[in-house]
């Protein structure tokens, strides 16, 4: 991308402007997979110089923060199909195509930076990425669900680039879990089982049922997603070679889920409390009354002082019947049911203790991410679809994809090593443990929405 800059009024600002316009605009180019070399011009001026070009172009006589001029007539936003280098749209000289001018008040940056209370390098880095929209196409004077696009955009630019509003404090964030009512933990099945030997960790379960309590008799409402149905399932048939087809598989899971509910009854009377089991498929969730139903159940019972534990039905969802019935993994169910009940803060509990930029056992410089605002693009890039256990289904890839379904409806997710469930209370005491992913409702957020256009991995 080329990029030309000029300072007209010779602002300063504590930062490079060209640099942040040029590192900007090319993130923005990537994140809408631009498959051209593009040239744009930017403009610093100030209040005076915008208010002139406003009366030329616009016949408005007042300063704006930002103007943006573009040569491309995009007849729908980031439509680069529909352009060809012979449209006179590119640089003959350089091949590039050239997408238009932002010009940016240096005065209107200062102000609104100092109202808005971040810095000035944010306000002209927003500013960039909401001209860069506009010339590819976006206008959020359209309707309120492309404003509402063009805002998430931008937050996206300017967090992959690591330009947020206000610094994010990490000991300040952890320190409200304390606050949290409604906890969904979601258990992982390489986290109830014996690495040596895959059978079921009865020691570690015990501690997760005590762990449970323990919130309850702190005020908190708990749900536990387990899986290991049909790891206890395997074990209890003997079955010790790879299973050989989905009946098996199901036949597993059939045996195994009433004996992994008889455990934990049998845990849960110990310390005098109460569960119960609910199993879901997805074909119920999408189901209006269905889902209605089990939201009102689970309502019930956590007002009765009962943990629920659910599960995946697997002894009738399965990819071969109707792939629209299955969740895929514990991760996407425990999202799912997170966002149903509206749930303060969901738990991952699996075989890795967090998030980082690359997998750390390939990669020695891969660094750990402590708390993700926003889930972008560059994130997304860095799930991988892998797990590290043989008895496990779910890699980073789809922890990335509950905390989508999690922190869109609204609630905060931590991913965090289930090696020790005492891990289950340091985290909702506020202790550093895993990555936090910060919910982030959205207004036009529907739990069926996704269950719609989604069918698992």
């Amino acid at each position: 991308m080329t990029l030309y800059f000029e300072n007209t009024v010779k602002a300063k600002m504590g930062f490079s402007m060209k640099q942040v316009a040029g590192d900007v605009a090319a993130k923005v180019l990537e994140h809408e997979g631009c498959p051209y070399e593009a040239e744009i011009s930017v403009i610093v001026t100030d209040d005076s110089g915008i208010r002139e070009l406003n009366r030329e172009h616009r016949g408005i006589d007042a300063p704006t923060d930002v103007l943006s001029f573009p040569l491309v007539p995009f007849g729908r936003p980031a439509c680069f199909e529909e352009l060809s280098e012979d449209s006179g749209l590119f640089n003959p000289e350089t091949g590039e195509l050239m997408l238009g001018d932002i010009v940016i008040s240096a005065d209107r940056v200062k102000e609104q930076a100092a109202a808005y209370g971040h810095s000035q390098k944010r306000e002209f880095a927003f500013l960039v990425a909401h001209s860069m929209l506009h010339l590819i196409g976006y206008d959020h004077e359209k309707s309120k669900t492309e404003e509402r696009i063009m805002t998430e955009k931008q937050e996206d630019a300017l967090a992959s680039l690591g330009i947020r509003r206000q610094k994010l404090d990490p000991v300040k964030i952890r320190k409200n879990f304390k606050d949290k009512k409604r906890i969904v933990i979601k258990i992982g099945s390489s986290s109830l089982a014996h690495r040596e030997t895959g059978r079921l960790d009865l020691i570690k379960l015990e501690t997760l049922v005590r762990e449970a309590v323990d919130l309850q008799n702190r005020g908190k409402e708990v749900v536990i997603v387990s899986s290991g149905a049909i790891m206890v399932g395997r074990n209890a048939l003997g079955l010790t070679k790879e299973l050989k087809n989905i009946n098996q598989h199901q036949a597993c899971a059939s045996v195994g889920q009433a004996r992994l509910m008889m455990m934990y009854q049998k845990l849960f009377s110990e310390y005098n409390h109460i569960c119960s089991q609910i199993l879901l498929t997805k074909a119920n969730m999408l189901d209006n009354l269905n889902r209605i139903n089990a939201k009102n159940t689970f309502n019930e019972l956590l007002s009765l002082g009962v943990v629920p534990i659910v599960n995946e039905n697997d002894t009738v969802a399965t990819y071969e019947i109707d792939n629209i019935s299955v969740f895929g993994d514990n991760d996407t169910l425990s999202a799912v049911v997170a966002a149903l009940i509206h749930a303060d803060l969901l738990i991952l509990l699996s075989d890795i203790d967090g998030m980082y930029t690359d997998d750390p056992h390939k990669n020695k410089k891969a660094k750990f991410i402590d708390v993700v605002d926003r889930i972008n693009p560059d994130i997304l890039k860095m799930g991988k679809s892998t797990s590290g256990s043989e008895v496990g289904t779910g890699g980073m890839a789809t922890k990335i994809s509950a905390a989508k379904i999690a922190t869109t409806a609204g609630t905060d997710m931590v991913i965090a090593s289930g090696e020790d469930f005492s891990n289950i209370h340091r985290i909702v005491n506020g202790e550093a443990l895993g990555t936090v992913f910060l919910g982030d409702a959205k207004d036009e957020y529907y739990l069926l929405n996704y269950l719609e256009h989604s069918y698992g991995d």
